[in-house]
């Protein structure tokens, strides 16, 4: 019988990508409205529509079996967001404004839709302009995601 439903990581990956990140196009409170959200499917990316943030998945790092108990299987998922501004004024100030608001719409709902335990982001990293005539700063969120599902079934949180 095939199985139903999708993967966790997927579930997840595609909160932050549907729910998440497009408070910053709709939603109140936020210094910046983004043109563009997508998930990276292979490199490299063209991007034309800036604010932009891509979704890049890591990986994750998984729990001894039975560490969660005898039925469960544990995971931390990481997951890069990096933020595209272009900007020829105040590129700090923007691009903090930036990672603040990405960092405002993933906390929102920490258990992306109950399919997991907890979301933080677990470090920045900021790229500014190297050239004049370069208008593009850039950052790196590195966000972690953890969750537990069943023991033999890696489609059902728990």
């Amino acid at each position: 019988m095939p199985p139903t439903g999708e993967p966790v990581k997927e579930d997840i990956l595609a909160n932050i990508e549907d729910v998440a990140l497009p408070l910053l196009v709709t939603g109140a409170d936020y210094y910046t409205t983004v043109a563009t959200i997508t998930r990276i499917d292979a490199g490299p990316m063209d991007v034309k529509d800036f604010p932009a943030v891509i979704i890049v998945p890591l990986g994750a790092d998984y729990a001894r079996e039975g560490s969660q108990g005898t039925l469960t299987l544990a995971a931390s998922f990481r997951i890069q967001l990096s933020l595209f501004l272009r900007t020829r004024t105040d590129a700090t100030l923007k691009i903090e404004r930036f990672m603040r608001d990405v960092h405002k719409a993933l906390l929102i709902d920490r258990t992306r839709a109950a399919n997991a335990i907890n979301t933080r982001v677990m470090s920045d990293e900021v790229f500014y302009p190297t050239e004049d005539d370069e208008p593009y700063v850039s950052a790196n969120l590195t966000v972690e995601v953890d969750y537990r599902t069943v023991w033999d079934d890696l489609n059902t949180p728990t």
